[in-house]
């Protein structure tokens, strides 16, 4: 039979996985968006009212972004060319998710490594503080008595059990 506390920790490892799946971008999402909508999604609005990108914000200032992206891809000019101009003009600030270079990589690995370190250290915490498992009632030589390292009560309760078994075979 296994020990109650070491049946949670798969369960406590895959809610963590699940907190940090939570954590990744839908790329299915992404892919239904249409250039416009994804070139939104990737910029922040900067009118300060609150943290959300040109596609989710409703200030006027946000309406203006959706008006020059509208505008530069009439231009002929690809989603990466209108993020860039954005970028430039803004600084890096204005993405909505750090790039995948440089310093910024410390922005994508240190949630995930938290995660898995969390976990660990779970799993560890709980195979320490699991003490034995309970005593077999079955596979003993008839006789034996009750496992070794019960209190005086415990062994009393397991004979009586014992008993009971070897009475009703």
């Amino acid at each position: 039979m296994p020990r109650p506390r070491a049946a949670l920790a798969p369960l406590v490892l895959l809610g963590l996985a699940a907190a940090g799946g939570a954590l990744i971008p839908s790329i299915s999402r992404a892919a239904d968006l249409t250039p416009q909508q994804q070139i939104e999604s990737r910029l922040m609005c900067y009118c300060g009212c609150a943290d959300l990108t040109v596609r989710t914000c409703t200030c006027g200032t946000a309406a203006g972004m959706r008006e020059e992206i509208a505008q530069r891809l009439a231009d002929a000019q690809t989603p990466e060319q209108v993020t860039a101009a954005f970028v430039a003009r803004y600084g890096e600030k204005i993405l909505s998710a750090p790039t995948f270079q440089g310093f910024n990589l410390v922005a994508w690995i240190t949630p995930f490594a938290v995660i898995l370190a969390a976990g660990a250290g779970i799993l560890v915490f709980i195979r320490r503080r699991g003490g034995p498992g309970p005593p077999a009632l079955s596979g003993s030589p008839a006789g034996a008595g009750p496992a070794p390292g019960l209190s005086p009560r415990e062994a009393e309760i397991m004979r009586r059990v014992e008993r009971e078994i070897r009475e009703s075979r």
